[in-house]
């Protein structure tokens, strides 16, 4: 009997630390962060498999319209990975915290330019005397400042609309479902969610210009990389086995999402997470991204990140930003 409880025990013992091995210890959760928009979609499938939204015992989800907050909370430890626009994870690391590091690029080019119906146009050199608006924070504006100048046209662009600053890319989408920009780039999924939003309206809007396609004008060899996830490093070495646990459920999240035979069920579970309020809506979002949802890291991560900062004009950070397993 005594050996058969003995066996017991160490059958259990042996359980446990299995378990705890697989996630670098068995108090390890993490709190992940994710924008509301196509660095997010990507996430979808790991939310859905991980209890949804209020999480379970290895994964905590915040979402986050406003970049700012997104960075405050990662400053205070209120999360531990945190999906962010490339410029401002290059931002953060230069002038608040070099503690951090970027583990992964998780979305690539996912901007267009929306117009409304007396428009039309098909390039960014027919917009030549006009004024886009976009959002203050976040890659759109940067990309379309640098397009703009890159390829030499006389385009103003704003991201205040009658005296008020449109901080995110959502305040853009406000205005433009209350019809009031002419011209707007901002990313899907919120260009799927203005289209069908004003489809019935007096003036609807149409997804006119894929700003991917002007960026190949001038960087045929070089990708939009958007998006990406950061972690302070503290974090990353102190729980290294949970987070190379996490980059693996990651990976295979994005390329569950970004794989165009789980369109539908992809579709549901982005819905899921209210990142957009209808599986259909989703579904044509999905489809117009194509392979913009993506996952790239190591050295190739650091390459496109290097010759993306330097195409843009941001400061790029130092090796010690890029995380390498």
């Amino acid at each position: 009997m005594k050996k058969t409880v003995a066996l017991l025990s160490f059958i259990a013992l042996l359980a446990l630390s299995l378990v705890s091995c697989s996630r670098g210890g068995e108090t390890t959760k993490i709190t992940v962060g994710y924008m509301s928009g196509p660095t997010g979609m990507g996430m979808a499938k790991l939310i859905h498999d991980n209890g949804g939204a209020e999480g379970n015992e290895s994964y905590a989800f915040n979402t986050y319209t406003d970049t700012a907050k997104a960075k405050a909370d990662l400053t205070a430890g209120n999360v531990d990975i945190i999906c962010l626009p490339t410029n401002e994870a290059a931002a953060y690391f230069n002038t608040v915290d070099s503690n951090t590091v970027v583990l992964a690029i998780n979305c690539l080019n996912s901007l267009y330019l929306i117009s409304d119906s007396s428009s039309n146009v098909t390039a960014l050199s027919e917009l030549e005397g006009k004024t886009v608006y976009t959002c203050k924070n976040g890659t759109p504006r940067v990309i379309l400042e640098y397009l703009v100048e890159a390829l030499e046209l006389d385009i103003t662009v704003s991201y205040t609309f009658d005296g008020k600053e449109m901080v995110a890319p959502k305040d853009v989408q406000t205005n433009v479902l209350a019809g009031k920009l002419p011209y707007a780039v901002i990313p899907e999924p919120l260009v799927t969610s203005c289209v069908l939003g004003t489809a019935k309206t007096e003036t609807p809007y149409s997804s006119d210009i894929d700003l991917g396609d002007e960026w190949k004008k001038v960087n045929p060899d070089s990708p939009v990389a958007m998006g990406c996830i950061l972690a302070k490093k503290s974090f990353v070495d102190e729980n290294s086995a949970a987070v190379k646990s996490f980059l693996e459920d990651y990976k295979a999240s994005v390329e569950y999402i970004g794989n165009s035979a789980n369109l539908d069920s992809a579709a549901t579970y982005i819905a899921e997470t209210g990142i957009m309020a209808a599986a259909p809506a989703a579904k044509k979002a999905l489809s117009n991204l194509g392979d913009a949802i993506a996952y790239i890291d190591g050295e190739r991560m650091k390459s496109v990140l290097e010759d993306f900062y330097a195409v843009i004009g941001i400061k790029a950070p130092s090796d010690e930003f890029y995380y390498s397993n």
